[in-house]
């Protein structure tokens, strides 16, 4: 069974801080050893579960924060940034049909506007205020998980901040194992467990996922999705690519399936950010 793990880092044990998120920040480096271990945690899981290969997708930011040299040595690791051309669907790369039976989500964070949140947004978020999918308020997690449904691969495992396992129980219910790390207390403070004790509740919660392969997340027909960003300027930026505009501070794309569009709300969003763009190379 080959497993495809999309990584991000707001999720991580222990991670609560800008300053864990981004070179340069003061807990940078402790940070990509915290994350490096949930993600080997996963990797240990679905190789017990019955994998024959796994392909860890790092998706956060520059994404080049898994440290090769600590990564399990069976998986493969995607890394490099989410440029137009170069990784189209952002944190989850290129995807082939067939390629993948099933799929994991690691370090993920709930959706902009969550209240309370633990570092919540949507991509990107000095951009982004909401994302909606056919018009509910979507998460990284549900458009991923929706990109994956349409190759028909399932997200069978998740693990975060007790934010984002509340969040996706209401949005998907049993639908994927879940292993929380730590407990959110806010914005930017939680009770976080140590690595040891969520590797083993990754692993456990990897194991069963791979044990319960339910049916993938799957969207209905034609798709759209809205983007509500911060100012003006972006959302003109938005329209010069062609996106249609909605409501006071948005802009939508539709069309017949999940990937095409996804490939054309992620380009925008890179174009609206063009200004200052480092922090995705």
């Amino acid at each position: 069974m080959k497993v495809f793990i999309s990584v991000d880092m707001e999720g991580a044990t222990g991670v609560c801080h800008r300053e864990h998120l981004l070179p340069g920040g003061d807990d940078y480096q402790y940070a990509r050893k915290w994350l490096t271990s949930d993600v080997n945690a996963a990797v240990k899981g679905a190789f017990n579960g019955g994998a024959t290969d796994v392909l860890v997708a790092d998706g956060h930011g520059t994404m080049r924060n898994i440290l090769l040299d600590h990564l399990d040595d069976r998986a493969r690791l995607l890394t490099g940034p989410a440029q137009p051309g170069n990784r189209p669907l952002a944190q989850l790369g290129a995807l082939d049909d067939g390629a993948f039976d099933v799929a994991m989500l690691v370090g993920h964070h709930t959706r902009a506007g969550t209240p309370g949140g633990l570092l919540a947004h949507t991509w990107i978020g000095m951009v982004v205020s909401e994302i909606r999918l056919n018009g509910k308020p979507a998460s990284e997690s549900m458009l991923n998980m929706a990109i994956l449904g349409h190759y028909g691969i399932p997200v069978v495992m998740a693990c975060g901040a007790s934010d984002y396992c509340e969040q996706m129980r209401e949005d998907f219910g049993d639908r994927v194992a879940l292993a929380e790390v730590k407990q959110t207390l806010g914005p930017t403070a939680i009770v976080t467990l140590q690595l040891g004790a969520a590797a083993h509740l990754i692993t456990l919660a990897a194991m069963e996922g791979m044990a319960n392969v339910g049916e993938p997340y799957v969207v209905e027909m034609p798709v759209t999705i809205e983007v509500d960003v911060h100012r003006d300027a972006m959302r003109e930026r938005a329209l010069e690519l062609g996106a249609e505009p909605v409501g006071r501070l948005g802009f939508r794309y539709t069309g017949d399936d999940i990937v095409s569009v996804v490939e054309k709300v992620w380009s925008t969003l890179v174009h609206i950010t063009r200004e200052d763009t480092a922090f995705l190379r």
